[in-house]
């Protein structure tokens, strides 16, 4: 199977947001593309295997964070903002219609990194976390990933 996350003519940085908080007063959260979380991701759809939310995200590269949220897309920035007690802040480059959704890393109650989903379309009601299990799923005949839910 071709991997979908190959982009030709552009390089996605994988970044981390800067200047992120949560009720402690930063402004603004920066969400990025990450083809390595999203290869993660696709790796457990193609292998059929269930891996933990903490083994895709380690193997992407990414650290320090206690829980995740996800969200469907388009989702407005006030909505994001009571959910993830953020007031004020303002959410850049938000995905749209070219997402499955968005996909928010938190660290004691500060948000760390904000990444859009491409494919494959995770579920996911209330948050995840490192222990949660990935498993791959069908809904309506087309495959996606369910992640554990942990709370809300």
């Amino acid at each position: 199977m071709a991997s979908r996350f190959v982009r030709t003519g552009s390089a996605l940085a994988v970044a981390v947001a800067l200047g992120v908080s949560g009720c402690s007063g930063s402004t603004s959260v920066s969400v990025v593309d990450d083809p390595r979380l999203e290869a993660e991701f696709e790796s457990v759809l193609v292998s059929g295997q269930t891996r933990t939310l903490g083994e895709i995200t380690a193997a992407a590269g990414i650290e320090s964070w206690d829980r995740m949220y996800y969200f469907r897309v388009p989702v407005l920035m006030s909505e994001l903002n009571r959910m993830m007690h953020t007031p004020g802040v303002t959410w850049r480059n938000l995905p749209g219609a070219d997402a499955e959704g968005l996909i928010v890393f938190v660290s004691q109650e500060q948000v760390v990194r904000a990444v859009a989903d491409r494919e494959p379309s995770l579920y996911l009601s209330g948050f995840g976390t490192s222990d949660s299990s990935v498993t791959p799923d069908v809904l309506a005949g087309i495959p996606r990933l369910a992640v554990e839910s942990r709370g809300r």
